[in-house]
This record gives C-alpha cells, structure tokens and sequence, in this order.
C-alpha cells in the first residue's frame, strides 16, 4: 500500500543568541537526504522552507508536527524556532 505524503511549508528563524550559525543550520536541514526541503525564500535570519513527510500521528495538527521535527532538528544540532503550516 503506498505511503501518503502531506505536503507543509516550514518557516524558520534564528533563534536568540545563534544568529550566526542560522545560515548553517539551514544549509544542513536542505542537505538531510532523509527529509527533503526545499528553500522558497531566505534571508539572515528567517527562511520559508518547503516539504512533504509521510502521514503519520505527527501530522495530525500543524502544532505536533512542529514539535516532531524540532526535536529531531534538535538531536542533530540544529536549533531554530519554527512554525509549520500543513497543506491538506
């Protein structure tokens, strides 16, 4: 049975105090082959990230997905505020 995807679009900022590792940070969350972005717009401090990830119990709300990858962008040292928006 093939796996259904839900496309979201992921705005990230800097957070306080890592503003100079912001460029970084991004550049290794697009390179991750495991989850495929795809940078729509960016800037030194913000940028509008675009993707799709399986359906699952993370992408019930807009909320727990952001939580499920902030801690995974977390444990792999990578440390942003974000905010997600799911596309039904």
């Amino acid at each position: 049975m093939p796996t259904a995807f839900i496309p979201f679009t992921l705005l990230a900022t800097a957070k306080e105090g890592r503003q100079r590792a912001f460029r970084t940070d991004i550049e290794r969350l697009v390179s991750d082959h495991r989850a495929p972005l795809s940078t729509v717009k960016s800037t030194a401090t913000m940028a509008c990230l675009r993707g799709a990830i399986a359906k699952s119990e993370h992408t019930a709300t807009e909320a727990s997905l952001a939580r499920f990858l902030a801690d995974r962008l977390v444990t792999n040292g990578i440390h942003l505020d974000i905010t997600v928006c799911l596309e039904h």
